[in-house]
């Protein structure tokens, strides 16, 4: 039966590995579950991350940090990303190792924070929402246990909301002082097929996108598939190169100028 689904995957357009150029010398930066994929040999001191979605795991985050020592923002107004950066901060501030996923029931793969406070100081958070355009929106709470991450995409049934601050990314590149990104991370429950719109709209100069489509584990319906497989369609048409794909749809997509030097500069 899986291989029936698998090749239906495939028939639609839609199965996972469908598509991908792999690219060598991939480092795993993050924890078990919010890791990523990214090119190694690529991010360096002067490069610009923007990380949009904190929640309570900014391990990718603090490894881009800690790996390339780069200039790292990231971008969340709940209470949970604002709370988390906080409590790591007081701990790296105590020499304290901050350790997540060690309960229930994530508690078979623990992460432990390796950032110094001095790092911790060096990095930005900024507590605006990234949308497409300047306002105020709902966040929804989700109706599962031991998951926090609120939205203004999905879990809307839930009636349980706050309002906080968005922007569009071009403002907040403006606001910054950026006119280029090197890397991009979406983990932003839904709200990704908005935020890469908006990056193509304004052809912004994005090298790197890592992206999890939410909507794999909290589906509306079911045509999330096609809406995934839309917007992949989008950035490829844009000129980027997705190089890896998980089963979950963790994916990582490289612009193709930089595909290019980064294969022709592995051989």
């Amino acid at each position: 039966m899986e291989k029936v689904i698998q090749l239906a995957k495939q028939i639609i357009g839609v199965h996972p590995q469908q598509g991908v150029k792999p690219l060598a010398h991939l480092a795993y930066l993050g924890s078990a579950y919010n890791g990523y994929h990214i090119p190694d040999f690529f991010l360096n001191k002067d490069s610009i991350c923007y990380c949009i979605g904190a929640g309570e795991d900014i391990s990718l985050d603090a490894e881009l940090k800690t790996m390339y020592d780069a200039q790292v923002f990231i971008f969340d107004p709940t209470p949970e990303g604002i709370n988390h950066f906080a409590q790591l901060k007081e701990y790296t501030e105590k020499g304290q190792p901050l350790t997540i996923h060690n309960s229930p029931p994530h508690d078979d793969a623990p992460y432990t924070y390796q950032l110094t406070a001095k790092q911790v100081q060096e990095m930005t958070f900024v507590e605006v929402g990234v949308w497409d355009q300047k306002t105020t929106l709902k966040f929804f709470a989700p109706q599962k246990d031991n998951y926090v991450s609120r939205s203004v995409y999905l879990f809307k049934e839930s009636g349980d909301y706050l309002e906080a601050p968005v922007d569009r990314l071009s403002n907040l590149m403006k606001t910054l002082g950026h006119s280029s990104v090197d890397l991009v991370k979406l983990e932003i429950e839904g709200a990704e097929y908005t935020v890469i719109d908006t990056i193509l709209e304004d052809k912004l100069d994005v090298k790197v996108i890592l992206v999890e489509f939410d909507e794999v584990h909290n589906s509306t319906d079911k045509l999330f598939h096609f809406r995934i497989k839309k917007s992949c369609e989008k950035l490829k048409k844009a000129g980027y190169v997705l190089v890896h794909s998980t089963e979950s749809l963790k994916r990582a997509f490289v612009r193709e100028d930089v595909y290019k030097k980064l294969k022709a500069a592995y051989k």
